[in-house]
Order: C-alpha cells, then sequence, then structure tokens
C-alpha cells in the first residue's frame, strides 16, 4: 500500500473478497458434487486448509498471521453460510 490510500483501494479490496468468497463457494460446490458430498462439509475442508496454511510460509510475522486468520474467518464465516443456500439447492 502507499501513503495514498483511499476509498477507491478500499471498494477494491471489498470487491476482491467478494470475488474470493463467490469463487471460494463455487470451487466448493464443485468439489462437493464430484466428491457427492454437500458444499457446507467442502466449505470446511477449505476452511481448514487455507487458514492453517497462513501459517505454513512463515512469510508474515505473528501479528500479522493473526490478523489474516482473523480476516479469513470472518470470510469463511459468509462463504459457510452461503454455502447452506447452496445445500438446500443440492438435493436430489
Amino acid at each position: 500500500m502507499d501513503a495514498d490510500w483511499d476509498h477507491d483501494d478500499m471498494a477494491r479490496l471489498l470487491a476482491l473478497e467478494h470475488a474470493f468468497c463467490a469463487l471460494a463457494l463455487i470451487s466448493a460446490s464443485n468439489y462437493a458434487y464430484l466428491a457427492e458430498s454437500t458444499p457446507s462439509a467442502a466449505v470446511k475442508q477449505f476452511r481448514a486448509a487455507i487458514e492453517g496454511s497462513v501459517y505454513d510460509s512463515g512469510q508474515a510475522s505473528k501479528e500479522t498471521q493473526g490478523l489474516m486468520k482473523q480476516h479469513l474467518k470472518r470470510m469463511f464465516d459468509h462463504i459457510a453460510h452461503m454455502a447452506i443456500h447452496a445445500d438446500q439447492g443440492a438435493r436430489k
């Protein structure tokens, strides 16, 4: 980031978060279909893998890793909520 952080930068960040959530749900739904599971179950698997990988690289400080995990939790809570609706649409 630079010193000129502004409203457009915040909008860009929010758009990226929205795109991540939507793509994560689509990916989880596709995985669930192939695994004969539910999107909610797939989101739980994705969450565990992605949140755990924050600590794998060691590229960020402990403080930054903690903040990243908080943000990922918030995003995955949202994705999990969306997956409940996807579960209902996946009934056979």
